[in-house]
């Protein structure tokens, strides 16, 4: 091509893009021109007038004086989840909650008030009592800002025989500091759980992966009853999804409605210190901690459960088929499923399932027919489970059909089950054993033996007055009566380890178990009045008199002004009158007096104690007390009258208020008032440290008779003495070794010997000033009745080795005001050195597919048949 036509077309096509530039830039400008002179576009580019700012301003203001002062409350009752209907709490217990608030108007500064309520916002009293319960706590609201306020509040026992009893709500109200002005109220609603129903809590980062629990027979056994409570789930089921804070209570306390918790790899950040403590107290007591192995383990190797855990990780492992062979032998049943026989091993399918070594703690062992796949240790009361295989694997959890039994037995260490058909073809689940299908004692270990113990008091009642009756004999030459005989069966442990269960379950606040029964009658014995014996009445007389005359008339004499005696004598008169109230006052407590019997429990190899107080308080005026407490764990009510015992008024008297204040770790209960010339009853609980290391600690000897018991509390405890039971049967033998006094920081060597008298136990306490028969007349509080709950050998299981004392130091932890010028503090000291071993696990009788398929689906085909039936009926 040449070059002048190449540089012609260059140029044309450089003055058509040119071109196409300039007719772009011209149709723009034209197009601005024309937008911003539309009608109404002004307004887009200019400041609004001041007319228009005004109505903006006024129109803001509007909306906001539509909102209410303050947003309708939310509550949660602990613990809780976002997927399903909440606030399931259970009657009889105490609770925690969080309450949301909001102020939309302006800061506020005052209380939060609530108690329970019917849902007119009417109190319930507190059975047995004078009193209906309200809780306090400071608030502060900034505007506008939303707001998540704990709660703690006792939830009165479901009366079964009124109408619409079984209604409790929440009342929450916002006033101001000291029950002033209320600027919001509102009643929430709250669903009440069975006796025989508690929580089981998943803690998990994969929290979706546990729905199948809900599923399990396990949590929901089969039923063909119709009534709501009857077939309700042994277990509520909550998941929820943990951020940045775990929905568990604070207080260990109020965490009785938990029965056991789940974790798999959770950050233990996402809980609190005081949520941490309170778990370590609840697992001390009872409670069940399982921890799904891989990936849980590594994170907590250096957390608050290291000290506790059953294994350690030894490296990853995959799990083959054949270590579940063990399961199959153990838990699979053969069956008949359409008529053919049929067994559902576990098989899996694909790859191997994730798993991890498993290296035991040393007082640590894998729980029977489990192919070493679980791992076991003892926490006190309660307990620790380890697995070592992915507890979400549907593989194993989903398609395996016998799962269930597995997880009854081996995970939860559940009695054994058996599947029965009803007279409509409805599949039921039994106890192997003869106890009720819903009984609280088979779903939650939780117990605390000041409100789940049982009374044996017409047993012991009789010996003790035997006792007293041959001692008097002996004393005035009578013949002696026949002795009881101790005859070796009616000694033997007794199925529940003594422990039984109430309409609210068990582990509920229990004014009427054996030890609470037994230390309201050691008050109503310590707590009368005494009268002056002859020698104070002497005394007074003769101080009196000698000031009177020989003094009195010595005095004038001397200064030569005998006629005075006779002026001064009547202002001697009036000042001695004085003198003898006084002086009655602090020796019969005429104007004050508190008396007080404790209960000190201990679990093995821990630093703290569970302290269960009931106060007697007497006056001859009517007083109003209060009662501070530096426990931040603590509780208190009223204490009931008794059973069969009616409530006392005077005058027709309505309940009164009793108020439990909350603030920071303190709490106080005020509004306690005792009328004049009358006793007032009182009970509280708190959990508190008795030392940095363990309180006690038990190391039996090679010998077999021979331990020693290591001591580190601050109390003088007396008159102790160790009782066990040895052997591997409920009639194992009984042994007692003495020990007397124990100071702080001490340890003692003991030796058993066998029990020569299991209803007393050891000699050397019938000569106890606080634990004989024989009470003295030397005004001294007996723990009589109460070491007959706390000695009685049947509650011992073979294996279990308990220590009993008691001391009159008082326990630190709470402070009541006005202080009574006598008291009279006794506490029995409780302390659990070792528990029997759980027995090995049980499979079921037979599966839940008794009529050859899923009850469902049994269920379902006879719907079907019905529907298939002519209107007419059947041929």
């Amino acid at each position: 091509m040449p070059l002048s036509i190449s540089r012609k077309s260059t140029k044309l096509a450089s003055d058509a893009r040119w071109s196409m530039s300039w007719m772009t830039t011209l149709a723009i400008m034209i197009g601005l021109s024309l937008v911003v002179s539309l009608p109404g576009c002004s307004g887009c580019v200019r400041d609004k007038t001041k007319e228009e700012e005004e109505a903006a301003r006024k129109k803001k203001q509007e909306e906001e004086q539509k909102k209410a002062d303050f947003e309708q409350p939310e509550f949660r009752a602990l613990p809780y989840d976002d997927r399903g209907p909440g606030n399931y709490i259970k009657p009889g217990h105490w609770v925690s909650g969080s309450i949301r608030l909001k102020a939309n108007a302006f800061d506020y500064r005052g209380e939060l008030y609530s108690k329970t309520t019917n849902q007119t916002g009417g109190s319930i009293p507190l059975p047995g009592t004078s009193y209906f319960f309200s809780a306090t706590r400071p608030i502060a609201l900034a505007k506008g800002q939303e707001s998540w306020s704990d709660v703690t509040y006792y939830v009165p026992e479901v009366n079964q025989g009124g109408v619409g009893s079984s209604s409790r709500w929440l009342m929450c109200r916002l006033q101001d500091r000291g029950g002033g002005a209320v600027v919001q109220s509102e009643v929430l609603p709250t669903q009440p759980m069975p006796a025989h129903q508690f929580y089981m809590v998943v803690l998990a980062a994969n929290s979706d992966d546990y729905q199948f629990l809900g599923s399990l027979d396990t949590v929901k056994p089969l039923s063909a009853s119709m009534d709501q409570n009857e077939s309700a789930p042994h277990y509520r089921v909550v998941i929820p999804k943990i951020i940045d804070r775990t929905p568990l209570p604070e207080n260990p306390l109020t965490w009785t409605s938990i029965a056991v918790i789940v974790w798999d790899d959770i950050d233990q950040q996402t809980l609190t210190t005081y949520q941490q403590e309170a778990l370590l107290d609840w697992l001390h007591w009872g409670g069940q901690l399982i921890i799904s192995g891989p990936g849980s383990l590594d994170r907590l190797r250096l957390s608050f459960l290291a000290d506790y855990l059953p294994a350690e990780s030894d490296g990853a492992e995959e799990l083959e088929p054949e270590r579940f062979q063990t399961w199959n032998e153990k838990f699979v049943l053969n069956e008949r499923i359409d008529g053919k026989p049929m067994r559902y091993d576990l098989k899996l399918s694909g790859a191997p399932a994730r798993g991890v070594k498993l290296k035991l703690a040393d007082d640590a062992y894998y729980v029977q027919d489990t192919g070493d796949l679980v791992a076991e240790r003892r926490v006190g009361r309660g307990r620790i489970t380890v697995t070592a295989f992915q507890m979400r694997d549907p593989r194993i959890t989903k398609q395996w059909k016998n799962f269930d039994n597995f997880f009854n037995a081996a995970i939860l260490r559940r009695p054994a089950r058996r599947y029965e058909v009803t007279d409509v073809e409805f599949v039921t689940t039994r106890w192997k054993d003869s106890r009720l299908r819903n009984d609280p004692l088979a779903v939650s270990q939780l117990r605390f033996f000041s409100r789940d113990v049982e009374s044996a008091a017409n047993r012991y009642d009789r010996y003790d007055g035997q006792q007293t009756a041959d001692a008097t004999e002996g004393e005035q030459g009578l013949v002696q009566q026949e002795p009881i005989k101790n005859d070796p069966s009616q000694f033997a442990a007794l199925p529940h380890a003594g422990f039984a269960a109430t309409d609210s379950g068990v582990a509920a606040w229990n004014d009427e178990s054996g030890a609470a029964n037994a230390a309201r009658e050691c008050l109503v014995q310590a707590s009368g009045i005494d009268i002056p014996d002859a020698s104070f009445i002497f005394r007074v007389t003769a101080v009196y008199l000698l000031f009177l005359v020989p003094i009195n008339w010595a005095f004038f004499r001397l200064i030569g002004r005998v006629e005075w005696a006779w002026i001064a004598a009547p202002v001697i008169a009036i000042v001695g009158a004085f003198a003898v109230i006084k002086l009655a006052q602090l020796d019969i407590g005429f104007a004050r007096n508190r008396t007080e019997i404790g209960i000190l429990e201990i679990q093995p190899d821990y630093h703290r104690a569970h302290m269960a107080r009931y106060t007697s308080l007497y006056t001859s005026l009517s007083t109003r007390y209060h009662s501070e407490f530096d426990q931040g764990s603590a509780l208190a009510l009223p204490l009931t009258y008794g059973p069969g015992k009616g409530v006392i008024t005077r005058f027709g008297d309505s309940p009164s208020e009793v108020r439990f204040d909350q603030e920071g770790l303190s709490a106080s209960l005020t509004g306690f008032s005792v009328m004049s010339n009358s006793t007032g009853r009182m009970h509280s609980e708190y959990i508190l440290p008795l030392a940095q290391d363990p309180v006690f600690s038990w190391k039996p000897g090679e010998d077999g008779k021979s331990a020693e018991v290591v001591y580190r509390g601050e109390l003088l405890i007396k008159d102790v003495a160790v009782m066990r039971r040895i052997g591997n049967s409920p009639n194992g033998a009984l042994e007692v070794a003495w020990i007397g006094d124990i100071a702080p920081k001490q340890s003692k060597t003991i030796r058993f010997e066998p029990m020569t008298d299991p209803w007393n136990v050891c000699p050397e306490w019938s000569q106890s000033k606080v634990f004989s028969p024989n009470i003295g007349q030397d005004a001294e509080v007996s723990l009589r009745k109460l070491l007959n709950v706390a000695k009685d050998v049947r509650h011992l299981r073979s294996g279990d080795v308990r220590l009993i004392g008691w001391t009159d130091e008082d326990v630190p932890g709470v402070e009541i005001t006005p202080e009574a010028p006598q008291r009279d503090l006794r506490t029995l000291v409780l302390a659990h050195l070792q528990y029997a071993p759980l027995p090995d696990p049980e499979s079921d009788v037979n599966t839940r597919r008794i009529l050859g398929q899923e009850p469902e689906k049994v269920l379902q085909d006879s719907a079907d048949s019905i529907e298939l039936l002519p209107e007419s009926g059947p041929n």
